[in-house]
C-alpha cells in the first residue's frame, strides 16, 4: 500500500495562480466567442448584400438563379435551432448553413 501524500496547508497551494489562470481563460473564451460571432455575422451580411444587389439589379439574371433562390430559401427555412439554449451544435448548424449558402451564392459572381 502506498503512503498517502501529506496534506499541505492552503497557503502552500497555488490557489492564487489557478484563479488568475481561470480569469484569463474566461476572458480569452469571451474574446474568442466575440470574434467568432463577428466573423460569422460578417459572412451573413455579405451574403445578404449579394442577394439584395441581385434583387435590385436591372439586368436580366440567368434562369438558374430562380432555382438557386428556391434552394437558398429552403435551406434557410429548414434551420432548426434553439438560440436560448446556447448549444454548440446549434452554432455548428448555423455555420454549416452559411457555408452551404456561400457555395450557392458564390456561383453567382
Amino acid at each position: 500500500m502506498k503512503d498517502e501524500p501529506k496534506a499541505k496547508p492552503a497557503s502552500a497551494l497555488p490557489f492564487k495562480t489557478v484563479t488568475e489562470e481561470l480569469t484569463f481563460l474566461r476572458k480569452s473564451t469571451r474574446d474568442l466567442i466575440d470574434t467568432y460571432a463577428t466573423q460569422l455575422e460578417a459572412e451573413i451580411v455579405h451574403l445578404h448584400s449579394v442577394v439584395q444587389a441581385d434583387a435590385e439589379s436591372k439586368k436580366k439574371l440567368p434562369g438558374s438563379r430562380a432555382s438557386d433562390l428556391r434552394d437558398v430559401l429552403m435551406l434557410l427555412r429548414s434551420l432548426e435551432i434553439k438560440p436560448t439554449k446556447g448549444r454548440r451544435r446549434d452554432l455548428k448548424k448555423v455555420e454549416n448553413l452559411v457555408e452551404e449558402l456561400r457555395t450557392i451564392i458564390d456561383r453567382w459572381q
